[in-house]
């Protein structure tokens, strides 16, 4: 009977050492040992806290080989919009501030003014960084424009711009042509007024027609325009008198429009980045 209760109570001590696991509320099995093991990046690291706790502490961890994180694929998400009205571009990336500039970070920029010539970006106040061309070392010179998201790469210098800059020769210039079967221009209603502010980046064709009751104008272009750029004016005169328009900020032209009452006229300009130069003119159309 004695060696019965010995049996007894060693069977009971062997049953209470096993362990029961599941997985999702689902039975895997119940043994006397449970082994952690890693696989697919995912590290087991345990310890044994001793006869006074009487257990073992495991803790999971990651393979950073395996296994990137947010902050090392990027370090952030990557939109960028400056408000600032300045060349001096600033913004704060959402949900968690950058700490450091790494080179082959980008970034897209949607700046409220246009650079031109030259201009640089703070990001999260880690400090100014210079705004370069594709080539990393020519200033943009217009080819950021306000509210025109592009994409910037950081090389360890200066940002460089994704989309403009110098371009490598190539074999065919065919490469560099756009080719559709045709391209219609936006056209900006100007109103009349003593002084028409001519929006450039509205459109490629302008037009306004005299009032009487204002007389003589002038048009000033709001920006010089990105080198290369051409953009043409349509001036309606009014059927009672002859109105004189002059050609005043950010225009090379060949002097003012003397108008003739009914008759229309068309101005040509071209730009080179900084001003717009007047190519042709046709009037007493």
């Amino acid at each position: 009977m004695k060696t019965l209760a010995v049996l007894l109570f060693i069977s009971f001590a062997a049953g209470a050492q096993n362990v029961t696991v599941e997985v999702g509320a689902r039975p895997v099995g119940t043994r006397a040992k449970l082994n952690l093991e890693s696989g697919n990046g995912i590290v087991e690291a345990c310890r044994d806290e001793g006869a006074a706790n009487n257990r073992i502490t495991c803790a999971p961890s990651y393979n950073s080989a395996v296994i990137s994180t947010h902050d090392s694929v990027h370090e952030n998400e990557n939109y960028c919009f400056s408000s600032n009205g300045t060349t001096l571009y600033s913004c704060h990336i959402p949900y968690k501030a950058l700490s450091a500039y790494q080179a082959g970070m980008t970034f897209v920029l949607v700046a409220d003014a246009a650079c031109s010539p030259s201009c640089s970006l703070n990001i999260d106040n880690v400090g100014p960084v210079t705004i370069k061309k594709s080539d990393g070392t020519s200033d943009p010179g217009g080819t950021l424009n306000a509210g025109e998201p592009q994409w910037v790469f950081y090389d360890g210098k200066v940002f460089r711009l994704l989309g403009g800059g110098t371009r490598q020769s190539t074999d065919s210039d065919h490469e560099r042509d756009s080719t559709a079967r045709r391209f219609i221009a936006a056209m900006e209603n100007m109103t009349y007024a003593k002084t028409v502010t001519l929006e450039t980046t509205a459109g490629d064709v302008h037009k306004t027609v005299t009032s009487n009751a204002v007389g003589n104008a002038t048009i000033n272009a709001a920006t010089g325009g990105l080198a290369g750029q051409h953009m043409w004016i349509i001036i309606v005169n009014d059927q009672l008198s002859a109105k004189t328009v002059a050609f005043g900020a950010n225009f090379k032209s060949a002097g003012a429009l003397m108008g003739s009452p009914g008759k229309s006229a068309t101005l040509q300009f071209i730009s080179d980045g900084s001003v717009w130069y007047e190519v042709a003119r046709t009037t007493n159309l």
